[in-house]
């Protein structure tokens, strides 16, 4: 029987922030039994459900040779240490104990690509012991006197937690470095072969793009907690003035980075997939609404029916981010954007429309050239890459039309 909910997952899905490699998830699993491993004496209890107990033999004896209470989730039915199996491809390591606790929780069918996952990784938080005891109920072991005896510090040590993860962060970005040498070396750039290449080139280019992301969320994070703060603080007018030019700079520092993340996602290798393209728009719609609001434009979108299309999910995404993107800066403080989509028997359209500045009709012809820009700041990629990027995925991107009333663009989809 196969539960409907793997309530472990909640936790890898609420606690995660990137995904990790395989090797990135060995190196946690040694490093949080290392201080178990290498001190007999410590008193601990560790629960663990691992599928490769091969790979980690070595640690697993070790283990016994500890002072540490083990309970394998392993081969949970054969040992009838689980009442059924909720837990599907979650796997789990689980240290308690009264000054050291940690809970490292992975399953690879969450992550986007082969050997990768999001990862739960808690250090002396209070939330381990929720955990535990969710594991434990729904086993058939006895867990009454494990929780009694080995009950972690209840402390949310936030600090601890987030050293713990930017050391996660060097260490994955260490296996990522090795890993793109390892390819390159099996493949020279001077070879003829230019598709494989390519695969290198787009590999790189989607990793970048995601560590650019993952700082920038920070950055952006950190700059609305800045603005918040001081908010409330009392300034001579230059010094109110200066802190607020800083603040609007580094946000539009940020927006410019996050419209080149854009262009550098589109240049990942394409991964064609069924997908619904209501879910897609709506998706797509949703993260451009804090842009529209910022800038005072109303985002539309209108109701269409749902079917599915084969295409890939970043190149899209992308696409059509850059075109409401694009429509919002045409945009004034009132105006409107309208995403609308039709599906036809043999095509799909997904049209994005605005009644802000219009495009010159001597440009129509120009505006997917790359170098080209009608923006200060622009740096002549954005569609370009997409029209290129969108043709190679069953897609195109066309320029309607743009006069005194609106401006059309529309995305064409092969059914």
């Amino acid at each position: 029987m196969r539960n409907k909910f793997n309530t472990l997952q909640k936790y890898i899905f609420e606690y995660s922030v990137k995904e990790y490699r395989k090797e990135t998830v060995n190196g946690l699993f040694r490093s949080i039994l290392e201080p178990i491993v290498s001190n007999q004496k410590f008193e601990s209890c560790i629960l663990f459900r691992l599928f490769d107990l091969k790979e980690k033999e070595n640690y697993i004896k070790r283990l016994e040779f500890s002072g540490a209470k083990i309970v394998n989730f392993s081969n949970a039915l054969e040992n009838n240490c689980e009442k059924q199996n909720i837990w599907e491809q979650t796997e789990f390591v689980i240290v308690l104990g009264q000054r050291y606790s940690v809970a490292l929780i992975w399953d690879y069918s969450t992550g986007s690509m082969q050997n990768c996952t999001n990862v739960c990784c808690l250090y002396n938080s209070s939330i381990i012991t929720e955990i535990a005891k969710l594991v434990l109920e729904n086993s058939t072991y006895d867990f009454k006197e494990l929780l009694q005896k080995y009950v972690p510090d209840r402390r949310q040590n936030l600090i601890l937690n987030n050293a713990m993860r930017n050391l996660a962060d060097c260490l994955n970005d260490k296996n990522e470095e090795i890993l793109y040498k390892i390819a390159e070396s099996k493949h020279p750039i001077d070879t003829d072969d230019m598709l494989k290449t390519a695969n290198i080139v787009s590999e790189k280019a989607k990793f970048i793009a995601h560590e650019i992301k993952n700082n920038l969320s920070i950055v952006n994070l950190y700059s609305k907690i800045t603005e918040k703060r001081l908010a409330n603080v009392v300034f001579d007018d230059d010094t109110k003035l200066s802190i607020d030019t800083a603040i609007k700079n580094i946000n539009t520092a940020s927006e410019t980075i996050s419209s080149l993340i854009n262009d550098l996602r589109s240049l990942s290798a394409p991964y064609i997939t069924k997908l619904s393209i209501k879910t897609l728009v709506l998706n797509t719609v949703l993260l451009c609404e804090e842009k529209a609001k910022k800038a005072g434009v109303e985002l539309i979108v209108t109701d269409f029916s749902d079917c599915m299309i084969d295409t890939d999910k970043v190149k899209f995404e992308s696409a059509l981010t850059n075109l409401i993107f694009n429509a919002i800066e045409a945009c004034t403080e009132g105006c409107s954007v309208c995403v609308d989509c039709f599906v036809e028997p043999k095509e799909v359209r997904v049209f994005v429309k605005n009644d802000g500045d219009k495009i010159p009709s001597a440009l129509h012809n120009k505006i997917f050239e790359v170098d080209f820009t009608t923006k200060q700041k622009g740096n002549g990629l954005g569609l370009a890459i997409c029209k290129s990027q969108m043709r190679l995925v069953n897609g195109d991107i066309n320029l309607v039309h743009s006069n005194n009333v609106e401006t059309l663009f529309e995305i064409v989809m092969l059914r």
